[in-house]
Order: C-alpha cells, then sequence, then structure tokens
C-alpha cells in the first residue's frame, strides 16, 4: 500500500471538513446585550457584596429581639423529696427517733418592668409526713402564694441597664439599616461606571483601530510611490515604524476593553463559573453628553447631602447612642432607694390528729387534705405583708462619676466625628461639582479640538498627495487626531461618571443615582427592582 507524502496528507487534511473540537474552538463567546438597566437590575439581585450585607440588618434585628427577651415571663418550678431522720435531743424531740418526709412542688415566676422594677409571684407547696408524737396533721400539706414588687425610685428608675441596651440594639439596627442601603447605593454607582468605563474601552478600541487603518493607508501609499521612484525608501521605514506602533495601541486598547468586561462580569454575576467569564458584554446604551445636561446647584446638593448621605445619617444615630449611655451614667450616679413590697397568704391542711394529752396517743382523725390548705390561702385566713425601702450610696462614687464622665467625652467624641465628617462631605460635594462643570468644559473643548485635527488630516493628506507635504506631518497629523479623538471620549466618559458620583455624593436616595422604582427591604434584606428607568 502506498503511503501518502506529508504535502499529500496537509492537502487531504485541507479538504475534510473540520472536526467538531476544532468547530467548537473557532465559535464566538456567547454575548450578553446589556442595557445599563439590566446592568442595574442584575447587580442588585446577583451582586455579592449586596448578598453578604444584606445578612447584617437580620442580625441586628435578631439581636433587638435578644435584648427584648429581658422582659418576658420567667417561669420557674422545683419539685422534690426529702427525707430526714434526727435522734432524740430532748423531751420534747417527738421521740426516740423522728423521721419526716417532705415533698415539694414551688411554682413561680418573675418578669422585669419597664419602670426597671421586678414583678414575681411565687406558689409554694409541700407535703409533710412525720412519726412526731407531737404532730397535729400527718399528712400535712402546706400552702403559700405571695406576690412580691421591687421598685428603683431613684438609680434605674429612668433608664437602667436593660432598657439602655434596648435602645442602643434599636439604635444599631436603624445603622445597620442604612449601612446596607449605603452598600446598594454605593454598589449601584459601581456598576453604572464600569459600564461607562465599558462605553469608553470600546470607543477608545475604535479610535485605535482607525488610527491603525489610517497608518496602514499610508504605508501603502508611500510603497506605491516609492516604486514609481516619488518618495524615498526612508519613508517607508518610517510608516512601517508608526503601523507598529499604531498595532501596540489596538493591543493596548484590547487588553482595556477585556479589563473593563471583567469588571462588570464580577459585578453582575452571582458565582464563579467559567461559562460566565467567556460571555461578551455589548452594551446597548450609548447616552451622548447632550442627552443628559446636568444642572449643578451645589448649595441645594450641600443641603441633600448633610441631610440624608447615609454615612451623615449613620454618625447622627451615633451621637444618639452616645446621649443614651450619657443618660444611663447620670443614672448611675443615683443612690439605690428600692420600695421592697410583698403581700400573700398561707394555708395548712391534712389528716388532723387529735391525741390524748400532749404527745399522747392519738383517739381520733380528722380528714383533710391539700384542699383544705389551698382554700385558706385562696381565701387569705392567714395574709401577711410586707412595705420596706432599701437604700445604698457609696460614699465617694468615684466608679460611676468615671462612667459619666466617659460618657461625656465618648458623646463629645460623636459629634467631633460629626462635625469632621461634614466637612468632609461639604468638600466631597463641591469638588464633585466643579468635577462635573469642569468635564462640560472639557467635552466641548476636546470635541472643538478633534473636529479641528480631522480638518488638519485632511489637508496635509490633500498636500501629501499633490507632492506639497511629506509623510512625516501626515503621520503627525493622524497621531494628532488619534490623540484628540481618544480625549473626547475621554471627556466624555469621565462626564458621565462624574455625573453618577455628583449624585453619589449627595445620597439623596436610590433615585439620585439615576434609579427609580427601586424597593429595599432591611427587614429581609431583598433589594427589587420594579419598573427602573436609568440615566
Amino acid at each position: 500500500m502506498r503511503r501518502l507524502s506529508p504535502a499529500s496528507l496537509a492537502l487531504v487534511a485541507a479538504l475534510l471538513p473540520p472536526t467538531a473540537q476544532a468547530q467548537e474552538s473557532t465559535q464566538e463567546p456567547a454575548e450578553l446585550r446589556l442595557s445599563l438597566e439590566d446592568a442595574v437590575r442584575r447587580t442588585l439581585e446577583n451582586n455579592t457584596d449586596i448578598a453578604v450585607e444584606r445578612y447584617n440588618p437580620e442580625d441586628s434585628a435578631q439581636q433587638v429581639r435578644q435584648v427584648t427577651g429581658a422582659y418576658d415571663v420567667f417561669a420557674t418550678s422545683s419539685i422534690g423529696k426529702r427525707s430526714q431522720t434526727d435522734p432524740a435531743r430532748n423531751a420534747f424531740s417527738g421521740g426516740d427517733k423522728v423521721s419526716t418526709g417532705t415533698w415539694t412542688y414551688n411554682f413561680g415566676g418573675n418578669k422585669l418592668l419597664g419602670t426597671g422594677g421586678t414583678l414575681g409571684l411565687e406558689f409554694d407547696n409541700n407535703r409533710s409526713s412525720t412519726n412526731s408524737v407531737f404532730s397535729t396533721f400527718n399528712p400535712s400539706f402546706t400552702s403559700s402564694l405571695t406576690a412580691s414588687l421591687s421598685q428603683p425610685l431613684l438609680r434605674d428608675f429612668k433608664i437602667d441597664s436593660t432598657r439602655r441596651s434596648l435602645r442602643i440594639a434599636k439604635k444599631n439596627k436603624e445603622i445597620s439599616d442604612v449601612q446596607f442601603r449605603q452598600t446598594v447605593i454605593n454598589t449601584v454607582v459601581i456598576i453604572k461606571q464600569f459600564y461607562y468605563d465599558l462605553i469608553y474601552a470600546m470607543d477608545n478600541l475604535e479610535v485605535a483601530r482607525k488610527s491603525q487603518s489610517l497608518a496602514q493607508k499610508l504605508l501603502g501609499e508611500n510603497q506605491i510611490k516609492v516604486r514609481v521612484g516619488t518618495l524615498a525608501p526612508l519613508d517607508v521605514v518610517a510608516a512601517e515604524s508608526e503601523v507598529a506602533s499604531r498595532n501596540e495601541g489596538v493591543i493596548v486598547a484590547e487588553s482595556a476593553l477585556q479589563d473593563a468586561e471583567d469588571n462588570i462580569r464580577r459585578v453582575i454575576f452571582p458565582r464563579n463559573d467559567p461559562a460566565s467569564w467567556a460571555v461578551r458584554i455589548i452594551p446597548t446604551d450609548r447616552p451622548t453628553y447632550e442627552s443628559a445636561p446636568v444642572s449643578v446647584d451645589v448649595d441645594r446638593a450641600i443641603r441633600n447631602a448633610l441631610e440624608n448621605r447615609t454615612d451623615v445619617v449613620g454618625a447622627r444615630k451615633n451621637i444618639e447612642n452616645a446621649e443614651t449611655g450619657i443618660q444611663f451614667a447620670r443614672n448611675q450616679t443615683l443612690p439605690a432607694l428600692n420600695l421592697v413590697a410583698s403581700y400573700g397568704g398561707v394555708g395548712l391542711g391534712g389528716t388532723g390528729l387529735v391525741r390524748d394529752g400532749l404527745g399522747g396517743p392519738v383517739i381520733e382523725e380528722i380528714p383533710g387534705g391539700y384542699g383544705d390548705a389551698l382554700s385558706s390561702v385562696l381565701g387569705r385566713d392567714f395574709p401577711n405583708w410586707s412595705l420596706g425601702v432599701n437604700f445604698s450610696y457609696p460614699i465617694q462614687n468615684r466608679s460611676a462619676k468615671a462612667s459619666a464622665a466617659r460618657a461625656r467625652i465618648s458623646r463629645d467624641q460623636a459629634q467631633a466625628a460629626l462635625a469632621r465628617l461634614e466637612m468632609q462631605v461639604i468638600a466631597e460635594v463641591r469638588s464633585a461639582g466643579r468635577a462635573v462643570e469642569t468635564d462640560m468644559k472639557r467635552v466641548d473643548s476636546t470635541r472643538a479640538a478633534r473636529v479641528l485635527q480631522e480638518r488638519r488630516l485632511d489637508a496635509e493628506e490633500k498636500k501629501f498627495a499633490a507632492g506639497m507635504s511629506t509623510s512625516f506631518l501626515v503621520t503627525q497629523a493622524q497621531r494628532d487626531l488619534a490623540v484628540a479623538e481618544a480625549a473626547e471620549i475621554k471627556a466624555i466618559s469621565d462626564y458621565r461618571k462624574d455625573v453618577v458620583s455628583f449624585d453619589r455624593v449627595q445620597e439623596a436616595g436610590l433615585g439620585s443615582v439615576g434609579t427609580t422604582g427601586i424597593t429595599i427591604s432591611t427587614r429581609s434584606g431583598i433589594v427589587s427592582t420594579q419598573g427602573s428607568q436609568i440615566q
């Protein structure tokens, strides 16, 4: 059998249809045509930063619930049996060996009151049997029902540690809600800026390719002129060098485009899926400079920022927490003066024993039981009550005074931090406003420069065709045009992003970052979009 030569094998391979693997390798990656609205929606639904942050409001809500649990009713009970045998110590011991068996079954409950007091209820019962000759009930049942109250009158009256913890927990819940909202707003800002970065990267790549095409065109013209003898061969070398330089610009622009796509993929996709990293992102929204004019009112923006920014709101809530700490610390410097009161009744029942004299034999048994003791308690046959006031106060009270001083320092520090933050906010708003105004002027200036550079290149090309210009001047005009076009699209991109930043530093709500119809449920950490309109 004749063996085919390597050349024949190559020819046969070229004529055969490509394999499935080769076909798959030449397929273009999937495309995702993405509007700015869709980008925001996907980000709010899938972003990992939001997924992490949304647990904090839930945790804060559970902390409030945990502290509130201090006001739950605490039920208590104890059931047990005790047996005791005592030797005779004297003539009144009741026998040579006195044995007593006691069943105890007690129930009760207590509750912390909103005034700092404690309300308690105790229902104690026992059943006792004995062989003592002095017993008049055997078995005997004893019951008591007692309600007690302990109420602070000075220290812990207006505020105590539980109420302080509850107020701070509720305030921290509000701070957590604010921080979650801040994360959502920041994420929306980030995806919008990434989206504009992607548009800029695509436009910049287009400019680089256009510049590359112009260099290739000039190289071809130079090669023709060298062949006909109207141009020196050195000009071809210069044109080839320029083409190589423009090729480098295309390579760099392509890498920047891939980076911009990766930034968006990282934000909008929920998990690390290899297929998602191969998806091409095609932005469908191309807002122009003229379509989104912005009126910059710095004074109004500052007012909005100082009133609505989440970091400012959080700082104010921290001051409120500090005020709660001062109120508690001042209260702890007061003397402890507590009203203590109780009221209840006791009852006794069981099988009555009638003896022949003191310690004599039983001559009659009177039936009875636990019901007799319970009836006496409920009928208040044997009431008892107590009322008193307890007082205590450390003479120097240095610990409480030092705590109060530290609480004031903490409040003053929080106020100073708020003042510092407000200054930073004002500076950020003013800077962001200036950036928008500056970029508006940059767009107009770079657009005019680009138009002039286009006219200059056209003139140089016509002069070069007529032999009145040089290849160097044409190349220089091409470079200047590429620089002007890149500067214009960069100015437009910066303008779009600075508009977003200007809204961000005000943080007047999610609508301030160009998104309406977004619902945030900080209770469950849910973010949803309804009829979003992105600008």
